[in-house]
């Protein structure tokens, strides 16, 4: 389980907020947001929490407004890695899904992993509207080489540079941590330029190069 998976819960499932003690209306909305058999996504899990943390984005006529959960894991009934983009294009004008069908091939023909997340997801997950005639598309790109790495920054860069929309996201290695894509563009080939990293529990500025190593032959049988 890492950040972006769906999420399903037990209907009926105890759920609490991080933001403290919710109101009626919406607990009564989640509710019936996990009862509706609706995914949640999960979140970055800090070290000492006290159950799963969940993160849950309700539709555009909601205001797109983000809730934190907190459930119990037993409450969970299963996960599932983000949606393909494949699973998300009817969702989008064929100016935008055109190009990122193209996308998807060239990441898959690479042996890249890469799903979608931020309100494309949600809209495909819930049959819903979040988007707006402003809004970006969210991908996370799963990384095993050195190859894959420079595959996955040329095939983002080429896409978002065609694209009549933004092309956000990040690209996830080996070790579970993540890094906007665009920062490591941004880097090149400076192994000591410093990118936020996203890792499972905590949140750091570190050089790029202290991720790339993971890539090395000699590191990976240590």
């Amino acid at each position: 389980m890492r950040r972006h998976d769906l999420a399903w819960l037990k209907p009926g499932a105890a759920v609490g907020f991080l933001c403290g003690v919710a109101d009626a209306a919406l607990s009564a909305r989640v509710a019936e947001w996990i009862a509706a058999g609706r995914p949640l996504v999960v979140a970055r899990q800090p070290a000492g929490a006290a159950g799963v943390l969940l993160g849950l984005t309700l539709p555009a006529s909601e205001g797109r407004r983000r809730v934190g959960c907190l459930a119990d894991p037993r409450d969970l009934l299963r996960t599932a890695p983000p949606l393909a983009i494949g699973a998300c294009l009817a969702r989008l004008p064929d100016s935008v899904a055109a190009p990122l069908a193209r996308l998807e091939r060239r990441l898959l023909a690479g042996g890249l992993r890469v799903g979608v997340y931020g309100s494309l997801a949600w809209e495909a997950a819930s049959g819903e509207t979040y988007r707006h005639a402003g809004s970006d598309v969210d991908l996370i790109c799963d990384v095993a080489s050195r190859d894959q790495y420079a595959l996955a920054i040329a095939a983002l860069s080429e896409a978002a540079a065609g694209l009549p929309c933004g092309l956000d996201g990040e690209i996830r290695f080996p070790d579970g941590c993540a890094v906007a894509w665009k920062e490591l563009a941004a880097a090149g080939g400076d192994a000591t330029a410093q990118v936020l990293v996203k890792g499972a529990a905590e949140v750091a500025l570190l050089p790029v190069g202290s991720l790339l190593v993971q890539f090395d032959e000699e590191h990976c049988h240590a």
